[in-house]
């Protein structure tokens, strides 16, 4: 098993895309960091880490979990400056500017913001989210319609509107996604956590189409390599060559898928942690802009944990698959083509089509291997023979199935598939 994984690691090529992409995640990490401008209350600018510090320090004055009669004061001030009329921008939009920040996106002058309304910022988020979420269960809950709650998660645009289930009350789709609001804790604990939206935003396209690439070029060779070199022929004569050596592949398949997501992972946690603090993870999910509506009582940690256990699984699918087309292949490059097409060809809406290929698709490895943004932003059921389940508990299910499958088939077909000549 140890040469197989050095067959894999010796490959320049995966060298080369693991290095490469490791760079590129963390500098579209940094370049947020690098590019963060704010200013202190008395005006004075500042730039990169630092400036990202004092604002973490700033607002986490009022880091917590508060009582209605606790919060009310608090938000009530924040609301006092956020409205006052002294504070407000010219009305031509000409209100005079102290900064290059974009941090600044209330209709204040940057030296209202910055001197009185920049310390409540995680007070706002708190607030915001308190106040709008119940209104769109409520709104949801008379209607009967979930179509604002689907939007921007589950439906990504108008060709996915028939995704969502008919207006009606009586819908047990209907009725399950509201209830999943029940159980809600609207207490939201608030912290800073500029840090892990900037990570929300940078790390599901990276880890979608990167990892997913490397772990296919790693895995694409496993089989067809043998039998492109003629060793197959060898191989399949000796001893252990149709079980040991079968094995020895397979598990260095999922070895190499688990370390390329695991490398990944921890990197961009690393680096985020390394330059916004770990101050964030213990906010309540709802803070975060892409899951405003979610219905999970979930910190931002606990879901970056979640979220690192299916990317998981998703790796092991994506490996699984490659391992299949491999040992179909005569060589690498054919088997590495169509392991790229069937990974990327799912990302594809084909919501117009038919919903049910569509839904499917949606538990494909590319749509779930960096979709943190989505995996927790609404819960998304599956009916199953009038069964509902929860669409991250369909993909576990349908994982362990087509693992098991492209296993035994890989098997069989290095096995049984007539030696080169």
């Amino acid at each position: 098993m140890k040469f197989e994984l050095y067959k894999i690691f010796k490959k320049k090529i995966v060298l080369i895309f693991i290095g490469v992409g490791l760079l590129w995640l963390s500098l579209s990490i940094l370049l947020p960091v690098l590019q963060y401008r704010t200013f202190t209350e008395q005006m004075e600018p500042l730039t990169g880490i630092e400036a990202i510090h004092y604002d973490r320090d700033l607002q986490n004055l009022y880091a917590g979990q508060y009582t209605a009669d606790e919060f009310a004061p608090l938000y009530a001030e924040y609301k006092k400056i956020y409205n006052n009329p002294d504070y407000q921008r010219s009305d031509n939009g000409d209100g005079y500017s102290f900064s290059l920040s974009d941090q600044n996106t209330t209709p204040l002058t940057d030296e209202a913001y910055y001197k009185y309304l920049n310390r409540y910022g995680v007070i706002a988020k708190i607030g915001n989210r308190a106040n709008a979420l119940p209104l769109y269960i409520e709104d949801a809950k008379i209607s009967g319609s979930v179509a604002e709650l689907y939007e921007g998660s589950i439906v990504q645009s108008s060709a996915e509107d028939n995704l969502v289930p008919p207006v009606d009350l009586e819908n047990p789709i209907v009725q399950k996604v509201l209830g999943m609001y029940d159980n809600l804790n609207t207490s939201f604990y608030g912290e800073y956590l500029d840090g892990w939206e900037s990570f929300f935003n940078t790390v599901p396209i990276f880890f979608q189409y990167i990892v997913g690439l490397i772990i296919l070029i790693g895995v694409s060779p496993i089989f067809a390599e043998e039998r492109h070199s003629g060793s197959d022929k060898v191989l399949l004569t000796t001893q252990y060559g149709k079980s040991k050596l079968i094995r020895d592949k397979i598990v260095a398949c999922f070895l190499f898928a688990t370390f390329v997501f695991v490398l990944f992972f921890a990197c961009s946690v690393f680096v985020c942690i390394a330059a916004y603090g770990t101050s964030g993870l213990k906010a309540s999910i709802q803070l975060v802009a892409h899951c405003t509506l979610s219905p999970y009582n979930l910190s931002i940690g606990v879901a970056l944990i979640l979220w690192g256990l299916l990317g998981w699984g998703a790796a092991l699918v994506t490996a699984a698959g490659a391992l299949l087309i491999s040992a179909a292949s005569p060589n690498a490059f054919v088997a590495f083509i169509p392991s790229l097409v069937g990974y990327i060809v799912p990302v594809v809406s084909f919501a117009e089509l038919s919903p049910t290929i569509h839904r499917f698709m949606q538990l494909l490895p590319i749509n779930i291997i960096g979709a943190i943004d989505r995996l927790f932003s609404m819960s998304d059921f599956y009916n199953i023979f009038g069964l509902l389940i929860e669409k991250k508990i369909v993909c576990v299910i349908v994982w362990v199935i087509l693992i098991v499958l492209c296993v035994v088939f890989s098997s069989y077909l290095f096995r049984s598939k007539k030696a080169s000549n």
